[in-house]
């Protein structure tokens, strides 16, 4: 989309430490329209900040002696909803001083928008409703759901992104294009290679691969989160292989608990999986006896919850648990997916399997998947999730939308041109929608994002 020049403050708000570089980065694809600032407390990545020469915020002398006045109830609306239901004392104890440096760093440095990871942690949360009282506009951004892509959305990420308004007003469909169709066809036989969505290539540049800290604790955190956790995880539950699932089955994939998914848009169980196990394995034995439930355990669970979950096999013993096996393997073999709102219920779209969803998501609109109305109508949504076959044609024109307007193909895995020039552009387009005052019609998020 062509934009006119723009002249913006963009401050990027706690960035992660793995995504930091690339959201440094990032910087000098945003100019000379936008200038980029970065506010984070995280000691690695201030260390980040400073090989790549930005100004550091917030800053250590900053006073914050007059904390913002703002009362109880208010104080609670700003720290949102996830971090109130997981982590209430915490988070009040440290939201006022937190607010207030991030209200003097928005109003100090004159910011004229923000960017968030998702944005439903506890500094995220209070940048938005900072944002918001100031009527600056929120850039949210959270991993994709194609190999290589990224969220980025004025209105926020999975449930609540522009693109289940969108849906609403019936926009999220769209027409044959070959070329489009070729390159979602590329997409799915990569994600049905079992390629990797998120691995780190090319390599950041030289400046942000200085601080040798920085990159040995990037390269630990990455080590223990992505080698030693789900090795530990496997070890904490017995298993089986997925050489050993029956001919039948409905694929459950478990969850992160506590994760925005499940706190925030799981309105019928929450994070109680083990309900949905039980629940899902009793509809199951009633519709057919040789019917069974296989849950594939998250990889990267906290080892105590994982460990919290032993009981399972003895408990339920019609139910399969496997671990180790390939989500897509377990996919291609898969009867039907149940699934709260995982990724697994968008991933089952390429393989155009059965989806019930039981939680909220950007993918569960009626027609492309089943969605449930009531805890109680488990089993008769599950039979006619069973009985009834997927529309084939109105769930490609589904992905072809995603593929084409909702889905950014970059991301900080990938510091390639390609992936910094598309994550910039579409920054850049979304922040001149905020511009000309289109935030609020549908056809408008359409044309920024097309």
């Amino acid at each position: 989309m062509e934009h006119a020049a723009i002249r913006l403050r963009l401050a990027f708000i706690d960035p992660g430490l793995r995504k930091a570089p690339f959201l440094l980065e990032l910087r000098n694809w945003l100019t000379p329209d936008v200038e980029s600032l970065y506010w984070s407390q995280r000691p690695i990545v201030r260390r980040y900040m400073r090989s790549a020469g930005v100004a550091m915020h917030p800053r250590p002398d900053l006073d914050l002696t007059g904390a913002l006045e703002l009362s109880d109830a208010e104080l609670r609306r700003a720290i949102g909803d996830k971090e109130m239901a997981l982590r209430p004392a915490k988070a009040l104890r440290k939201a006022r001083r937190l607010l207030a440096g991030l209200a003097a760093f928005i109003d100090g440095e004159r910011i004229s928008a923000i960017f968030v990871w998702n944005g439903s942690n506890l500094r995220g949360a209070l940048a938005i409703y900072l944002a918001r009282q100031r009527g600056i506009p929120v850039i949210h951004a959270e991993h994709g759901y194609l190999s290589g892509t990224t969220q980025i959305d004025l209105e926020g990420v999975n449930a609540a992104s522009s693109v289940c308004r969108l849906a609403r007003a019936g926009l999220v469909q769209h027409p044959r294009d070959s070329a489009l169709d070729a390159t979602l066809d590329a997409d799915i036989a990569r994600f049905k290679s079992g390629q990797n969505m998120r691995n780190l290539a090319p390599l950041p540049p030289a400046e942000l691969r200085r601080d040798r800290f920085a990159r040995l604790a990037s390269r630990v955190g990455f080590w223990l989160e992505r080698r030693v956790l789900p090795y530990v995880n496997r070890l904490s539950v017995p298993t089986i292989p997925a050489n050993r699932l029956p001919e039948r089955y409905v694929l459950l994939p478990f969850q992160v608990r506590s994760d925005s998914q499940l706190v925030l848009h799981s309105p019928h169980y929450g994070d109680d999986l083990e309900a949905v196990v039980r629940e899902l394995d009793q509809a199951a034995a009633r519709i057919d006896p040789e019917l069974r439930v296989a849950v594939k355990f998250h990889p990267f669970e906290l080892p105590l919850v994982q460990l919290a979950y032993r009981h399972l096999p003895r408990r339920y013993p019609r139910v399969c648990f496997v671990s180790g096996a390939p989500m897509n393997q377990l996919l291609e073999h898969a009867t039907a997916v149940v699934t709260i709102n995982s990724t697994t219920g968008f991933e089952a779209l390429l393989y155009d399997k059965p989806v019930l969803s039981l939680g909220r998501n950007f993918y569960t609109v009626p027609g492309i998947v089943e969605c449930l109305e009531r805890r109680v109508d488990l089993e008769a949504t599950l039979r006619r999730t069973l009985s009834i076959a997927p529309d084939t044609q109105r769930r490609r024109a589904f992905l072809r939308f995603v593929r084409a307007h909702f889905l950014v193909h970059g991301g900080y895995h990938d510091f390639s041109e390609a992936s910094l020039r598309a994550v910039a552009s579409r920054i850049v387009d979304l922040l001149t929608v905020t511009q000309e005052g289109m935030v609020a019609s549908p056809q408008a998020m359409l044309r920024a994002v097309a």
